[in-house]
């Protein structure tokens, strides 16, 4: 381990894999705008905004498929 707390997201992270914070879930389609972005440039949590769980299922897909945060912490805005 590097110094993190044993979490969920402390294992995950540690094995190179990517942890992904969401905001409130809704349902509907997947956005077709949709994209990725690393913590640190994601918007503020606002609880009166909703991210469909097609659109975040989409993102880990990409994520999968082609990884661009590795072992970090990564956001779909809604």
């Amino acid at each position: 381990m590097r110094g993190r707390p044993r979490t969920a997201d402390g294992t995950v992270l540690d094995a190179g894999g990517t942890v992904f914070h969401a905001g409130l879930l809704d349902l509907g389609p997947e956005s077709p705008g949709r994209r990725t972005v690393g913590l640190a440039d994601a918007p503020p949590l606002d609880f009166s905004v909703r991210i469909t769980r097609a659109t975040v299922a989409a993102a880990m897909l990409d994520e999968a498929e082609n990884p661009r945060f590795p072992g970090a912490v990564a956001v779909p805005p809604a």
